[in-house]
């Protein structure tokens, strides 16, 4: 077949894949039961005639012929004799090579002989499988396999050695399988461990970690040998920096709350080299090698295959008696390696896709795709799940790219967990993966179905999915770097969160649509991408700002961010130190810095321990609330919303009744993202004459804050406001046993309190307080009253920090007039001088230069009595401008104008950005380094056009509004105008438009996206056509893609356009005839009666 025929049959069968999805979103909405494992009608001989892929009929036929049912796949092991079986259907031979070591390198190492494997029969018919029983006690003994095959689709026979794919131990680096006695390796008192359930998957409170980061830290206070490793979590006692106060670790998750730990992959994985130093080494471990055995540098000793079985085991088994559930993060959706994977070796181009003209399917991102609707690698997949739930204990599956898997299977292995206990919990990555080269049918003959978001109907309901809808309306879209969300105030965000507060299972403008809430794993920030408090440290003050600093407008956004994912429905997900403001300096992929990135810095719970004891507040409440945590529809009916899922607003709010018996009946929770100011906010349950708040801005928890009378509540800025009705609040009286630190940042000359936070813990706990480094710009820390360490007490307990404005040194010692001091007269003698009444030596030019400058104005003389009178005049601002002239000669902004504030007097740098479309001048800002000078100064980098394309323009429909859209666009034959999403920011030209040219192919339509920054963004504006177009975008009806332009091919007037969405309606009180205006329009022109505005 040539290839152009080959490509064109691929598209057809992709498009039908494709039409088979669109079906499926359109009818799932409405059905809420729970699917059967077949998702899709049988198929018929005659339908697998029309498969044009060979490698998919190939492996059909392999499925049909040879596919296996056994449990003894891999080593099975006795002292008396060892079994070894490998299913390889396509080998002419077979043999198991065993040696008394994982590696050559090692002392010892030694051949024990090679022993061939011999064809089993059943009936009279070979299985497909090859074994080979070997006599004496093999504990311990490494082996591989070597076979002679010939791959599908393939006439070349190959001969290569291999790790077992059933592998249960392996040496270093995992290049040799070792036979275990599994017995053995079970830690003391491992018969004892017992699982940790949830009773639904949505009781569930999940903390995101890996192995590595857990511990790596000094600040961990985990003894120097078991740092990064599965014994750190066996510590106990730990604390930060080792210093007995604040817990750390298991201890800390503890006192957290949180019900499970979701460990990121610690199968063995291939990109971390177990014989070198792991100092400069570091991997997530999202790359498998051997999937059903531990990673060893989580080990003391890799070399050992039983360490690693046994340490793994004590972590999990140390969890367990904390009370906290072990998630497994695995990764079946590919391999490390391709060519030379075990299943690549054991049967080669069965376990992987392949298109049609033997590419390997990539929808991975990592150069290949395994096939789980093929017999064997689903058959894989559901013996591996079950081996680990039942030999090392976990309690739930995380799967990675689950897209990439099909339904069926995902629905199998849930049936086969739920054979072990149905409240294993499992979840994962519905993401779409229509680009993967599936069969188009499964090995039980049925169409095959992606396990994705748009296929949630096909999918058992207690298999969830990450929803990325409320994760990206919270905090901006994860591709765009300094995108924003409701947090930061975008108020177009609000519906995506208001979808997400019950799961997105209301409504029909959620992106996806789960079957109920446990099928939504409901989060804002995981291991992929920023931080939660990256992104707000990026979106706010900018991508080359200090992300290890605490701002405290950010740790409210933070707040209000954990508020939004703890009271809504699903189940509720936190990356690990989310909860203490995590940094990973902004570094939004990685996956393989340094351990210096990636580690927890346990010293954030002491300087951040106000959000922690937010997070543990909130997660007290959510306990507390069953519509919160439901799993079904029961309480879908129950919630009251404010407002219209769809309104574009900057606040969210919604009344929950609750009718579990000894519970509290109301909750009220309000949110405002409005960063600047309080709102108040009057909600529409009238029934309650008092509620009790329980959270606010300062502190969240079962306790009593204080209390409204009404229904009229006052929402400080960046900020969630918890309330329960006074009366079964007084009924059900939880206590929580918790006191308050209360810590204050006050002025030392002033009294002014410049910041406030409250720290909460159980009566007898320890407590330790920190500098709020918030302040440490325009503040210098004095003293502190009070204890900074100490034990919670029943009374709450105030501590005051102390701080000195910051005075630049000039101010201190510049004498002007040379008095011998700073006084009101070198202000005046500035003004002599200025005047000319006086002259100033070389000394008292410098002197006189308060404000940093570089010569003497009256600026000087202003600041310097400024600073006399006790204002804070120290504090300078570098503002960096990325300009372009055009040929007019206006000067127009690019980009977004870089400020940053300095301590007067200090030195600055600045840098120029890339700008997609625009080269930087070769002449360069004189002042693109300097000191930092009084007031603000501008450093201006140019920028000269190198594009062309078509052009196009957008206008705000609101005038109010002046968020700079983004232009994302796309030409119908699939090339993009721009190198990545979101596009890029459209230029200001000063009068309501904003341009930009998008290189697509000429006479060509095309697709267009407009975002603000990423999120919210508009529906697909396919076919589009002209060579100038403008584009209006209905801030009136902003929905996060949803069709909010209008699209003309001439120029419209803005302005009429403006009027009209903004008009009244007008009507005659004598005819009853109508206008539309935005002004009395007085009389009527048919009768001359008067108008009146319609209020209705």
């Amino acid at each position: 077949m040539k290839l152009k025929s080959i490509i064109s049959v691929l598209l057809v069968v992709l498009l039908l894949v494709s039409t088979v999805t669109v079906s499926m979103v359109s009818a799932g909405a409405e059905d809420t039961t729970v699917p059967e494992t077949t998702v899709t009608e049988p198929v018929t001989e005659s339908s697998k005639d029309e498969i044009t892929n060979p490698y998919s009929a190939a492996a059909m036929a392999l499925d049909d012929e040879f596919a296996y049912d056994g449990d003894d796949l891999g080593c099975t092991y006795t002292p008396e004799a060892t079994t070894f079986k490998l299913w390889a259907p396509t080998s002419t031979e077979v043999n198991v090579d065993l040696f008394t070591t994982g590696s050559d390198e090692e002392e010892g190492a030694a051949s024990l002989g090679s022993y061939a494997m011999s064809k089993d029969m059943a009936d009279g018919k070979w299985t497909g499988t090859w074994s080979v029983t070997i006599e004496g006690d093999l504990k311990n003994v490494y082996y591989v396999y070597t076979s002679t095959n010939t791959a599908l689709v393939s006439d070349k026979e190959k001969t290569a050695s291999f790790v077992d794919p059933y592998a249960k131990a392996v040496g270093v680096n995992g290049d040799r399988a070792m036979v275990v006695d599994l017995d053995s390796t079970d830690p003391e008192g491992w018969d004892k461990d017992a699982h940790i359930y949830v009773d639904e998957q949505t009781d569930a409170i999940i903390w995101e970690v890996v192995v590595r980061d857990f511990s790596a830290s000094e600040t961990s206070g985990v003894s120097e040998a078991n740092r990064g490793k599965f014994l750190a979590f066996t510590e106990k006692g730990t604390t930060v920096n080792g210093e007995g106060s604040i817990p750390t670790c298991v201890d800390y998750l503890k006192e957290l709350g949180i019900t499970h730990v979701q460990i990121n992959p610690f199968y063995d994985f291939a990109t971390v080299n177990e014989t070198k130093d792991l100092a400069d080494q570091y991997n997530w471990g999202y790359d498998p090698e051997n999937y059903n055995a531990p990673e060893g540098s989580y080990s003391s000793n890799p070399y050992d295959g039983n360490v690693r079985i046994n340490e793994c085991k004590q972590m999990i088994q140390a969890l367990h008696e904390a009370g906290i559930g072990v998630i497994m993060d695995v990764v079946y959706n590919h391999t490390y390696f391709t060519d030379t994977s075990n299943f690549q070796l054991a049967v080669p181009n069965y376990y992987y896709r392949f298109n049609e003209a033997g590419g390997w399917s990539n929808a991975s991102g990592c150069a290949n795709d395994t096939a789980s609707e093929r017999a064997m690698y689903r058959k894989f997949m559901i013996d591996s799940c079950r081996y680990w739930a039942e030999e090392y204990h976990v309690d739930g599956f995380r799967f990675d790219l689950m897209g990439i898997h099909d339904a069926e299977t995902m629905n199998l292995i849930r049936a086969d967990l739920d054979k072990i206990d149905s409240r294993i919990i499992m979840y994962g990555e519905g993401w779409n993966a229509s680009s993967s080269v599936f069969d188009k049918y499964t090995c039980a003959d049925t169409k095959t179905v992606s396990c994705s978001q748009a296929n949630a109907k096909y999918v058992d309901p207690r298999v969830a999915m990450f929803n990325d809808q409320i994760r990206d309306s919270l905090k901006g879209n994860v591709f765009a770097e300094t995108g924003t969300g409701f947090l930061q105030g975008s108020k177009a965000s609000a519906s995506g969160v208001a979808y997400g507060i019950r799961a997105n299972t209301v409504g029909r403008g959620g992106t996806w649509s789960p079957q109920a809430p446990t099928q939504c794993v409901t989060y804002v920030a995981c291991h992929d991408n920023h931080t939660l408090y990256d992104r707000l440290v990026a979106s706010v003050y900018g991508t080359d700002a200090n992300f290890r600093q605490r701002y405290s407008d950010l740790i409210e956004m933070n707040k209000l961010g954990a508020a939004a994912i703890t009271t809504s429905q699903g189940i509720c997900f936190y990356l690990a130190g989310e909860e203490m403001a995590r940094t990973k300096d902004g570094d939004h992929n990685s996956y393989s810095s340094p351990i210096a990135t990636n580690m927890m810095d346990w010293e954030l719970a002491v300087s951040n321990a106000d959000l922690v004891s937010y997070y543990r507040g909130l997660i007290d409440i959510r306990k507390a609330f069953s519509p919160f945590t439901s799993g079904n529809d029961e309480f879908k009916l129950a919630y009251t919303m404010n407002d219209s899922l769809t309104a574009v607003t900057e606040t969210l709010g919604y009344t929950v009744e609750n009718t579990t018996e000894g519970e509290w009946k109301k909750v009220t929770v309000l949110m405002n993202s409005n960063p600047f100011e309080s709102v108040q906010v009057t909600i529409k349950d009238e029934t309650v004459d008092t509620w009790v708040v329980v959270a606010d801005n300062t502190c969240a928890g079962v306790d009593a804050l204080y209390e409204v009378k009404g229904n009229t509540f006052t929402v400080a800025p960046s900020s969630a406001l918890i309330a329960v009705d006074k009366e079964s609040f007084e009924a059900v009286n939880l206590e929580s046993g918790d006191s308050k630190v209360i810590v204050k940042h006050i002025d030392k000359d002033t009294d002014v309190v410049l910041t406030t936070q409250v720290i909460t813990g159980k009566i007898g706990n320890g407590y330790e307080t920190a500098m709020d480094s918030s302040l440490s710009l325009e503040y210098d820390f004095d003293s502190v009253e009070g204890d900074a360490k100490g034990v919670f007490t029943e009374e709450d307990t105030t501590i005051t920090y102390k701080y000195n404005l910051y005075k630049a040194e000039r101010l201190l010692t510049g004498d002007a007039n040379k008095d011998g001091k700073v006084t009101i007269a070198d202000a005046t003698a500035i003004q002599k001088y200025i005047a000319g009444l006086v002259d100033f030596d070389e000394k008292q030019l410098e002197d006189g230069d308060y404000d940093y400058t570089g010569s003497v104005n009256i600026k000087d003389a202003t600041m310097l009595q400024k600073h006399l009178a006790g204002m804070s005049v120290s504090i300078g601002t570098v503002t960096t401008n990325f300009c372009h002239t055009k040929d007019d000669g206006t000067v127009i902004t690019l980009a977004p104008a870089v400020t940053k504030k300095y301590r007067v007097g200090a030195e600055y740098e600045t840098e120029a950005i890339k700008i997609e479309l625009y080269e930087l001048s070769k002449t360069l800002p004189e002042n693109a380094t300097g000191i930092v000078a009084g007031g603000n100064t501008n450093v201006d980098y140019y920028y000269d056009y190198s594009a062309s394309g078509y052009k196009i323009h957008a206008a705000h429909l609101d005038a109010n509004e002046t968020w700079t859209p983004y232009l994302w666009a796309w030409s119908t034959s699939g090339g993009n105008a721009f190198k990545s999403w979101p596009g890029v920011p459209m230029v200001d030209d000063g009068d309501g438009w904003f341009s930009i040219n998008a290189a697509l192919p000429e006479g060509e339509a095309y697709n267009v996206i407009i975002s603000n920054n990423g999120s919210p963004q508009s529906a697909d504006y396919t076919g589009v056509e002209g060579e100038e177009i403008w584009i209006v975008i209905d801030d009136f009806n902003l929905v996060n893609k949803g069709e909010f332009l209008t699209i003309y091919t001439e120029q419209p007037d803005l302005e009429a356009l403006r009027d009209a969405a903004t008009a009244s309606t007008w009507f005659c009180e004598d005819c009853r005839e109508t206008v539309q205006a935005n002004e009395d329009p007085g009389t009527c022109t048919l009768c001359g009666g008067d108008m009146t505005i319609d209020v209705g």
